[in-house]
């Protein structure tokens, strides 16, 4: 793809940038396609390009030495994946896979870190992100000790909505409870009440979310404790 024809597209946090920046990175910016179950960064490993998504769905995993591995955090139009910055150039801050297949702008590392020191724009977006991606993590792990499971599928629902912009989630029970860290059997059963009550449909591995208000209601306090973080940092200038 001709580089010069890669504009921010949907992705919110690339959009908060001033019209001269967003002009300045438009020729940078590579337009991917990305299947479902890419990696992008390997935990704690040296970062070669940093994501935009424009479409699908991140989850962020903390992944242990046995290979289980769960969601800490999710990432869609409204962030990037980048990692943090060390005494040993940037890191990704964990292990970043496309849960949802879609669409992202790259950018190369060097670039990123050369508009990162030059702009304060930029800079300040990015750091408020990195926040929202801490904050993540921390209200996950209180949500997985202290939320009963329906009230924690409600809001990954809700998350994985907000992420991809529609009302089509194609993923399996078994998916979502390893996601979440439960099993298979307590998903199965939040689930049919969920679909009896008329919040969602599902079968054969797609969920559709039928009532996003009904969802909200049964969510935990943390859905709405993460939009806001999100709607704090993309709110700065």
């Amino acid at each position: 793809m001709d580089v010069s024809a890669a504009p921010v597209g949907a992705n919110s946090l690339l959009q908060k940038l001033s019209i001269k920046m967003q002009a300045s990175l438009a020729p940078h910016l590579r337009k991917i396609k990305l299947a479902q179950g890419t990696i992008l960064h390997e935990a704690g490993a040296a970062i070669t390009t940093v994501y935009f998504p424009t479409s699908g769905m991140v989850s962020m995993l903390a992944v242990l030495q046995s290979g289980e591995a769960i969601e800490t955090g999710i990432i869609g139009r409204e962030g990037y994946v980048g990692g943090y910055y060390s005494a040993r150039g940037w890191r990704s801050s964990g292990h970043a896979v496309m849960q949802m297949s879609g669409e992202a702008l790259t950018l190369n590392v060097r670039q990123f870190k050369k508009t990162y020191d030059g702009s304060e724009d930029f800079r300040n977006l990015i750091n408020g992100y990195q926040s929202v991606v801490y904050f993540q993590a921390q209200q996950t792990a209180a949500c997985q000790a202290l939320h009963h499971v329906e009230a924690r599928i409600c809001r990954w629902l809700l998350q994985a909505q907000d992420a991809i912009g529609g009302d089509t989630l194609n993923l399996t029970q078994e998916f979502l409870s390893h996601r979440l860290g439960v099993r298979r059997t307590s998903v199965s059963g939040s689930a049919n009440k969920l679909q009896e009550e008329g919040l969602i449909t599902y079968k054969r591995g797609v969920i559709r979310i039928l009532d996003r208000k009904g969802l909200e209601k049964h969510s935990c306090e943390c859905y709405g404790a993460v939009r806001a973080t999100i709607a704090g940092a993309l709110s700065r200038k």
